[in-house]
């Protein structure tokens, strides 16, 4: 398999794909002991709020190794078609980090999303 030429992302008129990493977020020292897995949450978000879908990419803990999935559900279908490119960069470098995927999420022009400072602060 070849490197797939790498352009940015378009989600199209009125949406923009958007990122946000749990582990980087204000409200993770509240959520950690919940799930401290790192978790990137991937989407098609509207420009006036809402998303027409979003998917976890999580890094695990099984035994001593720390696999990647990837998780969606059925209405996140057409991420495989819209996102190809992401999908085929997952398959040709087989990230094994978080930090990994979200490289490949920032070299195609994903908007990190993540809120890093308490709106109520």
């Amino acid at each position: 398999m070849t490197d797939p030429t790498i352009t940015r992302l378009d989600a199209g008129p009125g949406y923009q794909y958007t990122y946000y990493l749990n582990v980087e977020s204000w409200y993770w020292p509240a959520i950690k002991n919940i799930d401290h897995r790192p978790q990137l949450m991937v989407g098609k978000s509207a420009d006036g709020g809402g998303t027409a879908w979003e998917f976890a990419i999580t890094e695990e803990k099984l035994d001593n190794r720390r696999p990647i999935t990837v998780r969606l559900f059925d209405e996140a279908f057409p991420a495989f078609n819209e996102m190809h490119s992401f999908f085929g960069l997952l398959a040709l470098r087989q990230p094994t980090t978080i930090d990994q995927v979200r490289g490949i999420l920032d070299e195609l022009g994903v908007v990190d999303a993540t809120e890093r400072t308490d709106p109520n602060a």
